[in-house]
């Protein structure tokens, strides 16, 4: 019986040399983390969590019970570990610094639930991180976090579906872990995770489609003329209210996300730069993919707030230089 290396092996394995452990401290109690949330979420309704309770996050966005949780799990678990100096949450109005960790190398970054609104119907939610080298200076501001998070040496998310399966890189590839229930461990099942060059499935919010700009509606118009059209073959449109959960289907199965500027009061999209557009933009270029907000690279994008939103396309490198180059026509 062939059995894959586990996650904990792997991160051993490709660990940085002079690194002495503490990256793969912190890979590995992040990973923790997201096996105590798929505990939890695996009551379901039975817990009571799964409920809006009327509050909202710094961001805005209808909190549930479980949102806190999740966030409260990764903020103990950092804690504990020491080598953390700070944390950035979608969940927390301001930046969390750790006592106990000032000469801490790195930051972490996260959003603790992504696309929580599925849980009432039971459907895909995600956890998103990225872990950042921190300033190597005694007091660190705002300004110096939105730097790093723009640069993090690694990149993940878990997805909690019919399976937990965690994902991540380091710049070199994107790796998958499947989580086995009887062993509690992560097991690499997915090596070197790429996009494929060519899409057949687009992900939009389609009700927002009388408020795309000229550029984005061409395009996802193009999308549906068939054989007959400019594309020359059908799309399959998808969308699972989690830009995590479409993350890792183009990383499966190829495709386009895209979440624009919309003129019904979200002119910069809905996504984080922090906690959701730049993670995910690290993985998605370290799988042979693009992520734009549209015409820039996202991440030679700068950040000016903690929640700050932007326009958002990720997925295979053809359908993001035609999306820009539809935006630079118009």
């Amino acid at each position: 019986m062939k059995i894959p290396l586990t996650l904990h092996q792997f991160i051993l394995k490709n660990q940085m040399e002079s690194d002495s452990g503490v990256f793969s401290s912190i890979m590995e109690d992040v990973a923790l983390a997201c096996r105590m949330v798929a505990a939890k979420l695996r009551y379901g309704h039975i817990s009571g969590d799964m409920g809006k309770d009327g509050k909202t996050n710094a961001s805005g966005d209808s909190q549930v019970s479980i949102d806190i949780l999740a966030n409260d799990i990764f903020v103990e678990l950092c804690k504990n570990n020491g080598n953390i100096r700070a944390i950035a949450s979608e969940e927390l109005d301001e930046i969390h610094y750790f006592e106990n960790a000032k000469d801490g190398k790195y930051i972490l970054v996260i959003d603790p639930l992504d696309g929580s609104a599925n849980l009432e119907i039971n459907g895909p939610v995600a956890s998103i991180f990225s872990i950042c080298l921190a300033p190597g200076k005694e007091n660190i501001s705002e300004e110096d976090i939105f730097e790093c998070a723009r640069k993090p040496v690694a990149a993940g998310i878990c997805l909690y579906g019919l399976s937990t399966f965690f994902s991540y890189t380091t710049g070199d590839g994107v790796h998958g872990f499947s989580h086995d229930l009887e062993s509690g461990t992560f097991l690499y099942t997915h090596p070197f995770m790429k996009v494929l060059p060519v899409a057949k499935e687009v992900a939009i919010n389609y009700a927002n489609k009388c408020f795309w700009n000229k550029a984005i509606t061409r395009y996802v118009d193009e999308c549906f003329l068939g054989e007959s059209g400019p594309r020359k073959r059908y799309f399959n449109t998808r969308w699972y209210a989690s830009a995590a959960a479409e993350l890792n289907r183009i990383l499966i199965k190829g495709g386009v996300f895209i979440y624009p500027a919309c003129s019904n009061g979200k002119p910069q999209g809905v996504l984080r730069k922090l906690y959701e557009a730049w993670p995910m933009a690290m993985m998605i270029e370290a799988a042979g993919g693009k992520a734009t907000n549209g015409v820039e690279r996202i991440l030679d994008v700068p950040a000016t707030s903690l929640h700050e939103k932007t326009p958002f396309v990720m997925g295979s490198v053809e359908e993001v230089d035609l999306i820009k180059a539809y935006h630079l026509e118009s």
